[in-house]
């Protein structure tokens, strides 16, 4: 507004100055007012000299011509009037006074403006000011609210993860507890295995009489037996409310441990009283005996001299038919020998007389244990009885397997607790023992020898592997029932004689399927003979438990003296090679032994065993043309000469580790 008005006066003021200095030529009395003519007029002679107007007269500059300069002094009267003068000065004080006012005015209205600006700025300022410290008052609450929410979250959050942590502390001290109960009753448990193994290995090489001196301590074992299994299972299973349940679990299974080695003394003692009343007897009887012989030897030598007087009287009598007694005891010794000497012949080249002999005892054993349970076979009143047996053997014997060192103890457990003596759930929830019958054993026995040899046609024969751990339970039962390895060798001989090896020969008027049946063959559902090819599958399952059993190790509580050797394995092939060959089983079975023992019998006995290979390609692989042109041959001959080329025979697949359960 000031610059405006500042303007505005500048002007007006050049504007009446710039007037003033060109009527000042030409006036000559009071030029100034609304009554008064202009100085000139348009087109006169004394018309001043144009010059610039302002802006504001655009219209008069126009028509405006430029005045005749004269040269002469100017008259008084062209002079303005003083008091006009003086009262333009006054006019032009009063405008500029009345400027000065409406400038105060306006400086004061500006400055009144600014103060109610201020004012409002300030107001606005102190009220921006008091909303932002309640904002930040509330902000504060929010945050001090959101603090305590936090502290509060925090607080349970830690109190949770406190709590969790406690929990899982709990929780690992309680494994590590029960990590220490296992490992305490692990050992405890082998230390009572291994004596319980003991005492039950004395109470089954006893006889009847003697089990039944020693029945207390026998029913003292089997509940000790059962305690320590439910011990272990439990502790397996971690059922302890409270930590200190765990060590006394260990103090448990160390009582029990105990009282196994009081029961050992206890039966030992109970026996060695028996065994001094057993010698008491004896020594009775044996007196009695040698009073007996004594009359006896008087008797027989009385009777010698009664003899050798009537021999002297006969011999008078002899020697009066002399020529008719030679005579007829000339043909009487020729002909039994005579006849003793065919069936040596015919059985030269099917099996050596050694492996004849150990063939006949092993089956000898066996039928006279199938001759003994026949009573417990046949009795129509055991019946139950019976199928308890076979479930308390076929339930743990089907579910061998070598998924894991525990489970393969498991199922053996199972099998020789109740071999021990140990009573076993049946269907109807009753329990039934081992000893409930005197002939149960062997035929227990029996059963599971021939269960064993069943595998091979379901199991073994289409899983090779599976033939490991099932020679594994085979042999430790072996070593703790010697008996029974005899009757498992008896079922495999029975099914398979080429084992022995025994190629058995075809008798003279025979017919050819009664012969093959006579070598192995079954008779199928139709009353057929089985198949060449499933006659060769079944005997390759046959051959492969065989030889797993000749080289895997039992259970390593057994102890570690083998009961079948590696020589077995040696025998076989060394006997295999000098019998008469037959058609595709004589290969096959050959190619099985040597997939299976080969590595065993290369790693032990070196170059001797090459010989037999180089033996077995070069001489008896030709004498097998004449008889078998068909695949197990071929197969073989690309067997040996790949052991040969390669000089070395892989391990077998599925082969158990020294010490695995």
């Amino acid at each position: 507004m000031d610059d405006m008005m500042r303007a505005l006066d500048w002007l007006k003021v050049k504007a009446t100055l710039h007037h003033a200095a060109l009527a000042s030529k030409e006036c000559k009395g009071r030029t100034l007012g609304e009554d008064r003519e202009p100085l000139w007029v348009a087109g006169s002679r004394s018309t001043p000299e144009a010059s610039p107007l302002p802006e504001e007269l655009p219209a008069a500059k126009e028509e405006l011509h430029l005045p005749v300069t004269i040269d002469s002094e100017p008259s008084i009267s062209c002079f303005p009037d003083a008091q006009a003068i003086n009262a333009s000065i006054v006019r032009r004080e009063l405008a500029a006074e009345g400027k000065r006012c409406v400038r105060q005015q306006l400086k004061a209205l500006k400055d009144k403006q600014d103060a109610l600006r201020l004012a409002r700025d300030s107001q606005h300022k102190e009220e921006e000011r008091q909303r932002d410290l309640l904002q930040q008052k509330a902000l504060r609450e929010r945050r001090e609210m959101q603090l305590i929410q936090q502290a509060d979250q925090l607080t349970a959050a830690q109190l949770e993860a406190q709590q969790r942590e406690q929990l899982i502390l709990r929780q690992q001290t309680d494994q590590k507890l029960h990590k220490l109960a296992l490992e305490g009753v692990s050992r405890c448990q082998r230390r009572f295995n291994h004596k319980y193994e003991g005492i039950a290995r004395i109470l089954l090489s006893l006889d009847k009489e003697t089990v039944q001196v020693c029945s207390t301590q026998n029913t003292q074992l089997k509940e000790l037996g059962q305690k320590f299994e439910q011990l272990v299972s439990s502790v397996k299973k971690g059922n302890c409310e409270m930590q200190s349940q765990f060590l006394c679990s260990i103090i448990k299974a160390e009582e029990y441990c105990r009282s196994l080695d009081v029961l050992e003394l206890d039966i030992i003692k109970q026996l060695a009283e028996f065994s001094e009343q057993i010698q008491q007897q004896l020594q009775m009887e044996a007196a009695k005996k040698l009073e007996e012989e004594r009359q006896k030897q008087q008797a027989e030598e009385a009777e010698r001299q009664r003899l050798e007087r009537e021999e002297l009287e006969a011999r008078e009598k002899q020697q009066q038919q002399l020529a008719e007694t030679e005579a007829a005891k000339v043909p009487a010794p020729t002909e039994p020998k005579a006849q003793e000497q065919v069936p040596q012949a015919s059985t030269a080249n099917c099996v050596h007389p050694d492996r004849l002999k150990f063939y006949n005892d092993i089956l000898s054993l066996y039928q006279a244990k199938v001759d003994a349970v026949k009573p417990l076979q046949t009795d129509e009143s055991l019946k139950a009885y019976r199928t308890g047996c076979q479930r308390a053997i076929n339930l743990p014997l089907n579910a061998i397997s070598a998924v894991s060192p525990q489970h393969l103890a498991q199922n053996f457990d199972k099998l020789y607790s109740f071999f021990a003596g140990q009573p076993i759930k049946v269907m109807n929830g009753s329990t039934i023992t081992i000893n409930d019958h005197p002939l149960a054993r062997d035929y227990c026995m029996l059963l599971m020898a021939k269960k064993f040899v069943s595998q091979t046609e379901t199991a073994i024969s289409s899983n090779p592997q599976a033939a490991f751990p099932f020679a594994s339970v085979i042999v430790t039962f072996w070593k703790l029932l010697p008996d029974f390895g005899k009757v498992f060798l008896a079922y495999m001989y029975k099914e398979s004689p080429f084992l022995v090896p025994y190629v058995v020969p075809q008798q003279q008027g025979q017919t050819a399927e009664a012969y093959l049946r006579s070598i192995g063959y079954r008779l199928t559902e139709k009353n057929e003979l089985e198949k060449p090819d499933m006659f060769l599958k079944r005997q390759s399952g046959i051959a492969r438990l065989y030889a797993a059993v000749i080289i895997t190790e039992g259970r390593k509580a057994a102890g570690s003296e083998p009961c079948f050797e590696l020589e077995e394995g040696w025998l076989w092939l060394a006997h295999m090679v000098n019998v008469k060959p037959l058609p595709d089983i004589s290969a096959t079975l050959i190619m099985e032994i040597l997939q299976t023992l080969g590595f065993e019998l290369w790693r032990t006995y070196g170059k001797q065993f090459v010989k037999l290979l180089l033996y077995i390609q070069n001489i008896y692989v030709p004498q097998l043309a004449a008889y078998d042109e068909g695949g197990p041959k071929t197969r073989l001959e690309m067997l040996l000469a790949k052991f040969l080329r390669e000089r070395q025979i892989p391990q077998a697949v599925g082969v158990l580790p020294p010490g695995f359960w």
